[in-house]
């Protein structure tokens, strides 16, 4: 892979510019496009998430969607820096993908890890932070975090 174009960024510094132009960032045309793991038909079976996020070929379905599923959500919207790294820490690594989930979490609650099962991430994300404001002061950092990724989520839809 030539990485020509890093050593023309300014012109003075090199006396050529390459006629290479320098990757750009796509971008989501619109929050209404998200990143989830569920292609439309419509998306070309070989194009990268990168691409069908330009093109805005992903729909997604919060009410129905695995911890799997947000976490690459998740990891996404960090991508398109929708996300903070904050945000995406408490959203992009759900407990049950943990490989000793069973073990430890699992064994004192006495559910075992279903990561693929999907649920409703809005009325889970909403529990969440309803118990967060019975603990925390409305303005903490983290009940914040928490009614961000909830709006994000709820744009979805």
């Amino acid at each position: 892979m030539k990485l020509d174009y890093l050593f023309s960024r300014r012109e003075g510094a090199v006396g050529r510019r390459s006629s290479r132009s320098e990757p750009r960032f796509a971008g989501v045309p619109s929050m209404r496009g998200g990143l989830p793991a569920l292609p439309d038909e419509a998306a070309e079976p070989y194009s990268t998430p990168m691409e069908r996020a330009a093109r805005g070929s992903y729909r997604i379905d919060p009410r129905n969607m695995s911890p799997r599923q947000l976490a690459d959500w998740a990891h996404e919207m960090y991508l398109c820096r929708m996300l903070a790294w904050e945000e995406y820490c408490m959203a992009g690594f759900p407990p049950e993908l943990h490989p000793h989930y069973n073990r430890t979490v699992g064994a004192l609650t006495g559910k075992l890890a279903q990561p693929d099962a999907p649920r409703n991430m809005i009325r889970v994300w909403e529990e969440r932070l309803s118990f967060m404001l019975r603990y925390y002061d409305a303005d903490e950092p983290d009940v914040l975090r928490v009614e961000k990724l909830l709006r994000l989520l709820r744009q979805q839809i």
